[in-house]
């Protein structure tokens, strides 16, 4: 259910235009996190519930709520005219500018100051080490190459984690997965169902339609029938919200 209604959103738009102009694994590894840290926080979120409101009233909710996203779904299908993929990439795409203009200028101060701070270590680090050409072999004046090797890794994971391109992405998957149709059906499935599978489950399906949209996702959305994806979607959620009803019910009966 969550891969088929992230086909074509927001969240996937945005992965799939930033991947086209900065590193792939930066920005699957980017909005990946931002939709796990969403996944998990929304899943136990919906477990919480449960503490507070009998199992019976939580399934009457989840049914309720999957029949209007199901139906507001097959309203949108519809509706649909085949240009809604290409509108809501030109407004992704807009929004994204924005962001970077405003961000260049003060990225090409940082630049200046980077390109100092990268000049001096290179220095340091050649009174450092010293390369015996003959065995290819590093020598270093301090400790071991293993060390080093490990010092060296963990700079450039810390460098990934903290660079602008990560933290933006991660921002602006965050912040559009907020409130949005994945995220509420996520809290009432970890209501409702074992939170840990709902989260396993639910980052599977994220993690996979991140994978396309960075891939090839612009490709992917121009290719495929978003008019059918939401068909799809819409008759997943019913289907989801007559399942839940029927378990409602049953526990009525039981009590």
């Amino acid at each position: 259910m969550i891969f088929v209604s992230e086909i074509g959103d927001k969240t996937f738009l945005i992965a799939a235009i930033l991947a086209m102009t900065n590193p792939r694994l930066t920005i699957f590894l980017a909005a990946c996190s931002a939709l796990w840290l969403m996944s998990i926080l929304s899943a136990f979120l919906g477990h919480a519930v449960v503490t507070f409101i009998p199992m019976s009233w939580v399934s009457i909710a989840a049914a309720v709520m999957f029949l209007v996203f199901g139906v507001k779904l097959l309203q949108e299908a519809r509706e649909m005219d085949g240009s809604e993929i290409a509108k809501e990439m030109h407004s992704v795409e807009a929004e994204l500018s924005e962001k970077d203009a405003a961000a260049k200028s003060q990225l090409a101060m940082e630049a200046g100051e980077a390109g100092e701070y990268t000049s001096e270590a290179g220095v340091a680090e050649s009174f450092n080490v010293n390369v015996d050409v003959d065995g290819g072999r590093c020598v270093e004046a301090a400790g071991e190459c293993s060390t080093d090797s490990v010092l060296n890794s963990l700079k450039n994971l810390l460098g990934l984690l903290l660079s602008p391109v990560f933290v933006e992405t991660f921002v602006l998957v965050f912040l559009a997965e907020w409130g949005d149709r994945s995220q509420l059906a996520t809290i009432a499935l970890g209501a409702a169902r074992n939170v840990y599978g709902v989260t396993a489950g639910t980052i599977l399906g994220h993690t996979c339609c991140t994978g396309l949209a960075v891939l090839g996702g612009r490709l992917l959305a121009s290719r495929i029938s978003v008019k059918k994806v939401t068909y799809a979607g819409g008759a997943l959620f019913i289907v989801f919200a007559i399942l839940y009803g029927y378990e409602a019910l049953d526990m009525k009966n039981v009590i």
